[in-house]
């Protein structure tokens, strides 16, 4: 089956999709997490079960996408470890994220294979939580979303977004 690439859609959410949607990714990132932003390809492959050449494709999209970078393992070698970017590390809240919604929905929801720990005092991590500037927790009807379009902001409730139309009179109103 062919992949469909969403790179010409001008939606963030359809082009992180495109780098981190596929089946393997995020557990490939996460078992950078678990390895402190480094790991080598046979430690990837042996903990995850996966085939090598799927492996071998999800680390291209990775690190063409710039979330991983490979990095030698010693000088003038030719065996090479692959590393967390900064791009790579902002994924952890949607780790946290997935992992946290993945927990409440499961099966068996008493039954979490893992946690998250703060570190320096090993308290879980609670539910992350969208909140206002003002600190404030907002729920799915606290919040809209605008097009940025030449003509400017402005609020939508329907996708595709006809970025040549402008505002939508009634929307703007309610909101």
């Amino acid at each position: 089956m062919v992949k469909k690439s969403f790179s010409d859609m001008a939606c963030s959410l359809a082009q992180a999709l495109d780098v981190i949607g596929e089946w393997w990714s995020m557990l490939i990132v996460r078992d950078f997490f678990l390895g402190n932003g480094v790991r080598r390809f046979e430690q990837l492959r042996d903990s995850l079960g996966i085939s090598r050449n799927i492996l071998t494709e999800r680390l291209k999209t990775l690190t063409e996408a710039g979330v991983i970078e490979r990095v030698p393992i010693q000088e003038g070698g030719k065996r090479c470890a692959y590393q967390l970017t900064e791009k790579g590390t902002d994924l952890l809240p949607t780790l946290i994220a997935m992992t946290q919604w993945g927990d409440k929905w499961r099966q068996e929801p008493d039954a979490r294979p893992w946690n998250f720990r703060d570190r320096e005092h090993g308290d879980e991590i609670p539910p992350l939580v969208v909140r206002s500037a003002a600190d404030q927790p907002l729920g799915m009807t606290d919040i809209y979303m605008t097009a940025i379009t030449p003509r400017g902001e402005y609020p939508i409730r329907e996708w595709p977004v006809d970025r040549s139309a402008g505002p939508d009179k009634e929307l703007e109103k309610a909101s």
